[in-house]
């Protein structure tokens, strides 16, 4: 009788055997098997079939690698070994202020400039002493242009020429002053270039003032005698001539240091 199909599968191939003591595919010999413990006959489903593990390799570990892709894709930290999870290390903290605007650490374009455009005046002791130097000389360049005028107004009796000569005199005594006061140390033949302005301008203010007594005379007495013989008249010419070559002097020193610093070259007679 053909028990076949009694569910005795061959353990090398797979096939049904079903009582045969070998099987009839590949003739294996086949082991009697146990007795159930309820004293049935074993159902075929019972037994260990070969294709569950080839199911559980063809489905099941594609399944495992495609999680395991998609896990990856999604850049998802892994999971720590104290429960927490383990930050990536291109996650760099940044920093929000008050205004939630958020802070990120500088790179070297953002770095701050240095400022190098000072003007040389600012940053260098000589070219700062020559400029004020300068404005001092352009001060005294406008009293002097205005003492001609002051004269001759004098002369002709007008208390207006008296008068500019008087302001004349005071503005020349502050430019001393300031002169005597300058810092001309930084400058080449500093201490010279100095005492050669201040002789000048300590000349020009004993003619100014030497000016100003005689046109103070000249109006007292009625505008009358020879003004040439006045003795103050005569000083004042005196200590111009002084101060000529005092500023004379001067302006040679000051020639080089002009040209050096772009500052105007003074004449003598514009001092």
């Amino acid at each position: 009788m053909d028990e076949s199909g009694s569910g005795r599968l061959c353990g090398r191939c797979g096939a049904d055997a079903g009582n045969l003591d070998r099987c009839p595919r590949c003739g294996a010999a086949l082991a009697e098997p146990p007795a159930r413990a309820d004293g049935g006959e074993w159902d075929p489903w019972d037994r260990p079939r070969p294709w569950t593990s080839l199911v559980f390799l063809g489905l099941i570990l594609p399944a495992l690698a495609l999680g395991l892709v998609w896990w990856l894709a999604s850049g998802l930290p892994w999971p720590s070994g104290e429960g927490g999870t383990q930050a990536r290390q291109d996650e760099v903290p940044v920093l929000t202020d008050a205004t939630g605007a958020t802070s990120s650490p500088a790179t070297d374009s953002e770095s701050p400039a240095t400022d190098t455009g000072a003007p040389a005046a600012d940053t260098d002791p000589a070219a700062r002493q020559a400029t004020g130097l300068d404005d001092l000389l352009t001060n005294s360049h406008s009293t002097r242009a205005s003492l001609s005028g002051a004269i001759a107004r004098a002369s002709k009796c007008e208390r207006g020429g008296v008068n500019a000569i008087q302001n004349i005199t005071v503005n020349r005594r502050d430019q001393l002053t300031m002169a005597q006061a300058l810092d001309l140390t930084a400058l080449p033949e500093g201490p010279a270039l100095k005492e050669s302005l201040v002789s000048a301008l300590h000349a020009s203010y004993s003619a100014d003032a030497a000016f100003l007594a005689w046109a103070r005379r000249h109006l007292a007495k009625g505008c009358t005698g020879p003004i040439a013989q006045d003795s103050d008249y005569q000083r004042g010419l005196d200590k111009s001539g002084e101060a000529q070559t005092a500023k004379a002097r001067f302006v040679e020193a000051w020639r080089p240091i002009a040209e050096t610093y772009g500052l105007t070259h003074w004449k003598a007679d514009d001092i």
